[in-house]
């Protein structure tokens, strides 16, 4: 997969985003589905992960995600 650069403007502001996919065309099909998109939420954070980290934040990141669905009810 490579990823592909896609840029708007909105109220007067640019801004730019990326799509991991195949090709061009397959970036362009899948930016053409983001009106089907649901907010998920806020990412507020990222982990980098390696294999040991992997390992041992798996069971907390299960732990988390959990919780974050019980909170969103």
């Amino acid at each position: 997969m490579k990823t592909y650069l896609f840029s708007y403007t909105y109220q007067g502001a640019e801004s730019v985003f990326e799509i991991r996919a195949d090709s061009a065309d397959d970036a362009r099909r899948r930016v053409a589905r983001l009106q089907y998109a649901t907010l998920d939420g806020e990412l507020v954070a990222k982990i980098p992960a390696t294999p040991v980290l992997t390992g041992i934040m798996s069971p907390c990141v299960n732990f988390l995600a959990r919780i974050g669905s019980l909170v969103r009810r």
